[in-house]
């Protein structure tokens, strides 16, 4: 489990807005979920799920992988001391 800080930004109207993406502030202590109306990826946006983790993109075809993926990103950054 991730213990350090966080922050994931999406935007409004990917498809990676969901509960679930937010439900991972309550999985992992130090993260924030934050929403907004744009991010200006507007290509990628439309194409499949994303977010900015601590400012990088992070995408994925299928919301679930992303998710897999932001879990893995953050577990390996505890590992490596934050």
């Amino acid at each position: 489990m991730y213990v350090g800080w966080a922050l994931i930004e999406v935007c409004d109207a990917n498809a990676a807005c969901t509960t679930e993406l937010f439900n991972l502030e309550e999985e992992i202590p130090g993260l924030s979920v934050l929403e907004n109306s744009c991010l200006s990826e507007c290509d990628l946006c439309a194409r499949q799920p994303y977010v900015m983790l601590d400012g990088a993109v992070v995408s994925e075809p299928h919301l679930t992988d992303l998710l897999n993926v932001v879990r893995e990103r953050l577990s390996s950054e505890l590992e490596q001391g934050g």
